[in-house]
């Protein structure tokens, strides 16, 4: 199994597109198989999973690649794969050779079944502790299930300490076929037609090469990147299910179960001119459910949907980003209009509580940067960043509006962004950098963070000496390391190697100044940020976010933004190589 597909399990959990499924390893529990549903977010682990001989426990090695899991031991092995989103297909081969599946019950009221008829039974279980429910069968095998409940005269949700553990045993050709399935609602029954485990690898296979194959070209040299990039993407895919009314990358699979309101952003932009249909997918996943004011919820999952925060409005930016790589129809143009001009529309009536025309963060959470040090003194907040993505997305109306041919709707939305371009420099703009100020005061708020200087974004819309000055200071070695942008002035006091975005480097900053830097005219630069980061990721792999000195991966090591972000930077890189070779010649 060894070679160009093998992946470390140990970061990136074994899933399948569109499957709300996932394999992990941990050398706490072993193999687990993981929910990866919103609700499910604070205890992922329905089972482990446990190889036995002779029904005993028994050591082993394993390989791990895209496709399949190969469990080896003394005299046996269990082969694991996806028979498409819903199933997971177990092939045990060896003498005596089964599984036990522990199903890590936690509350008193937590217990599984065992259906069916005498010789063909199955079990149900229902997982009370990340609300699930799965269906594990045996094609060919035997399934047992031995349970020790204590179910007392209190709440379900008092824990105890109960064992419910499923028992698979081979056939007497000493093999067997074991199936776990998804059961999104109440019930299913087990579908007993032949399964041919080679058969559901190849068909698997086939799935993701089809969608690797589509990714845009990048170097040489980080194909292999591009290739785990396209895995974590394809795999953190979840079908159309409860809340999601169509596909859907998550955050994560690892911990982050769902759509967060500016992750989408990135993981669209990634395939506009690849997959236009789950591009769009993408960011419509959100606006599905903008509500009458013109909010869209800070996060959407299958099963939870979050309205306490909003994230930054950065979507009219990525929509003008899009429209570069797609030519969206005219019905799906008026569908993004009436997006964002719901969406500013908000921010004006919301987002302004003192009315003085500059847009403001109740929260930290609500800038994407949660705990910046922009945000220290829990109050309400203006950054230049929050109002400059207003007039990105004033910018993309007007354009829009052009397109559809409604001249009256253009002038507006292009006179609205400038007069809120006047308010900005004389508001933020303090010795020819933006500024943060508390909103009530006006006081500004003396720190050393990236936030404010995201407002680059502007691009030609800044002077351009103040542009100039605020690209010297992004490109100093105060925030440009070796590997990134850092989100805290290397030397603050207030920088931290491992504190969120009190330093580390981030994927979405990073395209962000990519981007601005390119509207500004700083391609070399842009190139040269990019290239920072396409080597950061190569080396260090697709982490949440990265040690800004060291390059270090930190949090989650497998973050679908991290990978998109990748997919897109590298192609840039390699379309600008290309050009400079074609120069040449």
């Amino acid at each position: 199994m060894k070679g160009l597909y093998q992946m470390n399990i140990k970061e990136i959990p074994f899933s399948y597109f569109g499957s709300y499924m996932s394999i992990s390893y941990s050398d706490e529990l072993g193999f687990t198989l993981k929910s990866l549903r919103g609700k499910s977010k604070k205890n992922m682990d329905v089972l482990r999973i446990i190889p036995t001989v002779n029904n005993m426990p028994v050591d082993y090695e394993f390989e791990a690649n895209y496709f399949s899991i190969l469990i080896k031991f003394n005299n046996g092995s269990i082969s694991i794969c996806f028979e498409g989103d819903s199933k997971i297909v177990f092939y045990g081969k060896g003498k005596n050779v089964g599984l036990k599946l522990d199903t890590l019950p936690i509350y008193n009221f937590e217990y599984n079944y065992l259906m069916g008829k005498k010789g063909s039974e199955y079990c149900v279980i229902n997982s009370y502790k990340n609300l699930t429910k799965f269906l594990v069968f045996s094609v060919n095998g035997k399934v047992g299930l031995s349970q020790n409940i204590f179910i007392d005269d209190c709440a379900s949700t008092n824990k105890a300490n109960n064992t419910s553990i499923i028992d698979v045993k081979s056939n007497s050709d000493n093999e067997f076929i074991c199936v776990i399935e998804d059961i999104p609602t109440h019930m299913k029954v087990p579908d007993y037609k032949e399964y041919n485990f080679e058969t559901s690898l190849n068909s698997t296979k086939k799935l993701f090469d089809e969608y690797y194959l589509a990714q845009p070209k990048v170097d040489e040299k980080y194909k292999n990147s591009l290739l785990k990039a396209s895995y974590i993407n394809w795999s953190s895919f979840v079908k159309p299910q409860g809340y999601l009314k169509r596909y859907t990358i998550l955050a994560s699979n690892s911990t982050f179960l769902g759509a967060w309101s500016w992750d989408h952003c990135f993981n669209a932009l990634a395939l506009a001119g690849v997959n236009d249909k789950l591009a769009f997918d993408q960011m419509a996943v959100l606006f599905d459910y903008q509500d009458e004011y013109g909010q869209i919820p800070g996060s959407l999952s299958d099963s939870t949907i979050r309205w306490n925060f909003t994230k930054p409005p950065i979507q009219g930016l990525f929509f003008s980003k899009m429209m570069k790589k797609i030519n969206f129809t005219k019905e799906t143009l008026e569908k993004i209009y009436n997006y964002i001009e719901k969406q500013v529309l908000f921010y004006v009536k919301f987002k302004d509580s003192n009315m003085d025309g500059i847009f403001e963060y109740h929260h930290g959470n609500d800038s994407g940067q949660d705990n910046s040090t922009i945000f220290k003194g829990a109050m309400v907040v203006d950054t230049p960043d929050l109002t400059a993505f207003i007039i990105n997305a004033m910018d993309m109306l007007s354009k829009v509006a052009e397109k559809l041919n409604r001249n009256s709707e253009k002038e507006y939305w292009s006179n609205k962004a400038d007069e809120l371009t006047k308010l900005f420099l004389n508001y933020f703009i303090v010795d020819d950098l933006p500024v943060a100020r508390e909103t009530v005061t006006g006081e500004i708020l003396s720190n050393n963070a990236l936030l404010p200087l995201v407002s680059l974004v502007l691009g030609n819309r800044l002077p351009k000496y103040i542009r100039d000055k605020m690209i010297d200071l992004v490109t100093s070695e105060r925030y440009l390391t070796k590997w990134g942008i850092a989100t805290e002035a290397i030397d603050s006091d207030e920088y931290q190697d491992d504190a969120y975005w009190r330093g580390p480097i981030w994927a979405p900053t990073t395209l962000l100044f990519v981007e601005a830097l390119e509207e500004c005219g700083e391609n070399e630069l842009a190139i040269d940020i990019a290239k920072r980061y396409c080597e950061l990721v190569d080396k260090n792999g697709f982490a949440e976010n990265f040690n800004a000195i060291t390059g270090e991966g930190l949090r989650d090591k497998s973050f679908t933004w991290t990978a998109s972000t990748f997919i897109y930077l590298a192609a840039k890189v390699y379309e600008y190589n290309s050009q400079r070779i074609n120069n040449i010649k």
